[in-house]
């Protein structure tokens, strides 16, 4: 007889439990795949602008945010990848990875579309209204575009944002 294990595919997204250690000023985080690990509170109150924490307000409305209240009366939501991060190291640097694919794809994308219409990169980014070194940029994926920008190039190029973000051909 073999044993195979099948895991829910979100399980490393879905917190399912927080404990406050208010002594320490510090919550534990546990995750659906087993991943746990304590977050300092002042790590949190670092939001922008800071904030105090008040760990007698915590809930968890949803597998995917904490929401604590703040001495101001106010909350802050603390969502799950931000707290994925101190249970996962390698977590940062998976989705740095992942970004950077992104960014590859895409700009690979727009050359293809630029290269086709037969255009230089000067052409292009005339046409959306862009600098030539911004579109170098793109297409090398060494840049992530704002979102107008992308709507400026599928305009310029005649094709809608969502064919620039995916190949339907694939």
């Amino acid at each position: 007889m073999s044993i195979q294990t099948v895991s829910l595919a979100s399980a490393s997204r879905m917190m399912i439990e927080v404990q406050i250690d208010r002594e320490k000023r510090r919550i534990r985080i546990q995750f659906a795949d087993g991943r746990a690990e304590w977050i300092p509170v002042a790590d949190i109150e670092q939001a922008d602008p800071p904030v105090r924490l008040d760990l007698d307000r915590v809930e968890m409305p949803n597998p995917y945010e904490i929401v604590i209240g703040t001495e101001e009366g106010g909350t802050i939501e603390v969502p799950w990848d931000f707290a994925r991060g101190y249970c996962d190291p390698s977590f940062q640097e998976r989705e740095r990875e992942q970004a950077q694919r992104g960014q590859a794809h895409l700009g690979g994308r727009i050359r293809q579309f630029r290269e086709r219409a037969g255009w230089t990169q000067e052409e292009l980014a005339g046409r959306a209204g862009i600098g030539r070194v911004t579109l170098s940029r793109l297409e090398s994926g060494g840049h992530s575009p704002r979102y107008q920008t992308l709507v400026a190039l599928a305009k310029a190029l005649g094709v809608s944002v969502t064919d620039l973000l995916i190949d339907k051909a694939s």
